[in-house]
C-alpha cells in the first residue's frame, strides 16, 4: 500500500475538506480510499469520538477482526467484569 507523505508526518493523515451534503452525506476523498483500500459496497462502522471533535470511520471487516482479539482477551473479560476503568 503506497502511502502519501503529509505535511507534518511520513504519513499522510489529512486528506482535504468535505462537504455534508442535504441527504447528511459524503464523499470520502479518492486519495483515502485508496490509501485504506476502501472499495465499492464495503460496509464502515461510525462511531463518534470520545471527546465529541467528530466523527471515525471504521472498515467492518477490521472491526470483525478487533472484536475476535477481544473475544480471545481472558484479560479484557476480568476487567470488565471487575469494573476495572482505567
Amino acid at each position: 500500500m503506497k502511502r502519501s507523505k503529509g505535511i507534518c508526518s511520513k504519513r499522510k493523515i489529512v486528506y482535504g475538506v468535505v462537504t455534508v451534503s442535504e441527504k447528511g452525506q459524503i464523499v470520502i476523498p479518492v486519495d483515502a480510499r485508496r490509501d485504506l483500500d476502501i472499495k465499492t459496497g464495503d460496509k464502515l462502522i461510525v462511531l463518534k469520538r470520545k471527546d465529541e471533535a467528530g466523527l471515525t470511520l471504521i472498515k467492518l471487516d477490521k472491526m470483525d477482526e478487533l472484536m475476535f482479539l477481544i473475544q480471545e482477551d481472558e484479560e479484557f473479560f476480568k476487567k470488565l467484569k471487575g469494573g476495572d476503568k482505567r
